[in-house]
């Protein structure tokens, strides 16, 4: 055996010969024989005895390769380098642990029942139950019913417990070798390598390992706690492993543009939009709110909200300490998996025993989604029922939900001009005709909706970035009377702040829900307003009551369109996405800062959102 830690040469071996997206079964032939496992654990001297881990990977002969420079800058990569390099003479297959993970009882078993279901894979043994597309994936895959979860290669690698072909984990090394220390992250890395090298990235239903609970010794501690996605739980039924799985995520009737994955975070449930062309990183803050962009899934966030409505409205007594509106992020989050793993083309669920993962992946979305504050002790179970009722809702859920967005493959509601639709003009010739000028449903308030709404897709189109230091403000509404004193740390826990540095500062009125893709547009020290704050202010300088509204919607809407749309100081952002007692999946005229103007407010609301969506759909 190679002493722990020694360097082994690399050299050259065999492409990886499985065929990415074509479902298959267990092995057979030659690659039925049992795995020969070479297991080593990355260790950094920080975190102590590790004899509890080789312990419970036993019989496994397991060795442990420290990092070279412990005292140096955090580097996972720096000891995955040699980690990888360490396979045994006379292994088929080498797995690399990290040493902050507890494996399941009988793990040896049953790691090596899912290589050799496996053999040509990554087979990764773990994924993170919040990290930005994998964990989707996984919660697609528990939801339908499988075994195995297809990850890709569009996110790092879970390298937690990974496996590889003993040929593909030396040619790993030899990549690894060439990538610099500081660049730290060695699964950033191994995705890169699995992509060039044609290794499908899958990972076991449930999972073989848990997190440990200590602080990261990789700077990580800012990704919050870390756990399995799907838990093994009780018991694990490796037979499954050999029934037929994918090697990619299948297709999908009708695709999306753009690969697309439901997050629940901080009790609010997003759309993320994979845009690797634009250079948005994966882990950016920047979500579309499920109640304006559903249609990024084909469904339709006026049929979304009745669904959950009715849902949050009969859920069971236990759940009356759960907030209404986090009890309904959760139920947008689950309808909207349930609504895309019915129409997406997975393979036979892979067993009964599948069904628990179902229920697992559910309830570790509760777990790392919703605020701790908006899941009070003792309802978990009941929670996890009410996601599991929502997810069946989305899954049965048959009638025509979404219309195509005109000379787009993106699903949306047509662009309407003066209340009849419109070609696919509409949203690209908004710029030319002005606010000044009256279309045919003769309201110039009309056209100042469509510029504006023109101006808020480019605005929450653009490539997203790390997060602006945030500070947001509630004020006490004077139209609504909604306190600010009850907004204010909802908003504080959903946004990200900084006390530090160049703070840029968004104020709201206490009745408005922020809308995560607008704060795209905030600059470190700005100041900025919502727009129905905005409006509030406009009253108040009028010299009108702003307790009894804030005045004629279409006077507002031409106002906020005048010019760059901007007012002097601060600026006016598209920050909302509705406010408090909205209908849920309606055009909000909150978007508008129309929530208590005077008027046909709702008409302008969805011209705005047409139109939005129509160019956004351009756009993406």
């Amino acid at each position: 055996m190679t002493a722990p830690g020694a360097p082994v040469t690399a050299h050259d071996g065999p492409e990886a010969t499985a065929r990415p997206g074509v479902a298959r079964g267990g092995a057979t032939g030659a690659d039925a024989r049992e795995p020969v496992l070479s297991v080593v654990v990355m260790h950094h001297p920080a975190r102590g005895d590790v004899s509890a881990l080789v312990r419970a990977c036993a019989p496994l002969d397991v060795r442990v390769v420290e990092d070279p420079d412990p005292d140096g800058p955090p580097s996972p990569l720096r000891t995955a380098k040699r980690a990888w390099a360490a396979v045994a003479p006379g292994a088929t297959h080498h797995l690399v642990l990290q040493d902050d993970v507890t494996p399941v009882p009988g793990f040896a078993d049953l790691v090596r029942r899912a290589v050799r279901a496996r053999p040509r894979h990554a087979v990764a043994l773990y994924s993170n139950w919040n990290s930005p597309r994998n964990a989707y994936l996984v919660r697609a895959a528990a939801a339908a019913g499988q075994a195995w979860a297809p990850l890709g290669h569009d996110e790092w690698v879970p390298t937690l417990g990974l496996v590889l072909p003993a040929d593909g984990a030396l040619r790993l090394a030899a990549h690894l070798a060439a990538v610099p220390d500081d660049e730290r992250d060695d699964d950033e890395a191994v995705v890169t390598f699995c992509a060039r090298a044609g290794y499908p990235v899958v990972a076991t239903l449930p999972h073989l390992l848990e997190h440990g609970d200590g602080p990261s010794l990789a700077g990580n501690d800012a990704h919050g706690a870390r756990h399995a996605t799907v838990p093994a739980g009780d018991a694990v039924d490796p037979d499954a492993w050999d029934r037929p799985a994918l090697d990619r995520a299948p297709a999908r009737t009708p695709a999306t543009a753009r690969p697309v994955a439901v997050t629940l975070d901080r009790s609010r449930c997003t759309l993320r939009v994979l845009r690797p062309h634009a250079g948005e990183p994966l882990e950016h803050p920047f979500g579309w709110g499920w109640d304006a962009w559903a249609w990024w899934l084909g469904a339709d966030p006026a049929v979304v909200g009745r669904d959950v409505a009715a849902l949050v409205a009969a859920a069971s007594p236990d759940l009356a300490a759960v907030p209404r509106d986090a009890l309904t992020e959760l139920g947008a989050a689950c309808w909207l998996l349930g609504f895309d793993v019915a129409r997406t083309a997975w393979p036979e669920p892979a067993g009964p025993a599948a069904l628990a993962h179902r229920a697992a992946a559910v309830r570790t979305w509760v777990l790392s989604g919703l605020l701790p504050v908006d899941r009070p002790d003792g309802p978990l179970d009941e929670l996890v029922a009410f996601g599991l009722d929502a997810l069946a809702g989305g899954e049965t859920r048959r009638d025509p939900a979404a219309r195509p967005v005109p000379g787009r493959p993106v699903p949306g509601p047509p662009a309407v001009e003066g209340g009849r639709a419109a070609g696919p003009h509409t949203a690209m010739h908004v710029k030319e005709r002005g606010v000044g000028h009256v279309g045919p449903g003769g309201d110039t308030a009309l056209a100042a909706a469509r510029l504006l709404a023109e101006r808020d897709a480019e605005a929450v189109c653009r490539a997203a970035g790390p997060a602006v230091p945030l500070r947001v403000v509630a004020h006490d509404c004077p139209a609504c009377g909604a306190r600010a004193a009850g907004a204010a740390p909802r908003l504080t826990a959903q946004a990200d702040l900084d006390a530090d540095g160049d703070v840029a500062t968004v104020e709201v009125l206490a009745c408005e829900v922020v809308e995560p893709r607008g704060l795209l547009g905030v600059e470190p020290g700005g100041r900025y307003l919502s727009r129905g704050m905005w409006a509030s202010r406009d009253a108040a300088d009028r010299g009108a009551d702003p307790a009894r509204g804030t005045g004629p919607a279409a006077d507002l809407v031409v106002a906020l369109a005048h010019g760059d749309g901007t007012c002097s100081d601060p600026r006016v952002l598209p920050v909302v996405v509705r406010a408090a007692g909205d209908r849920l999946g309606v055009p909000s005229p909150a978007a508008l800062g129309l929530q208590h103007a005077t008027g046909p407010v709702q008409r302008y609301a969805d011209e705005h959102a047409a139109a939005r969506l129509a160019r956004a759909a351009e756009l993406l």
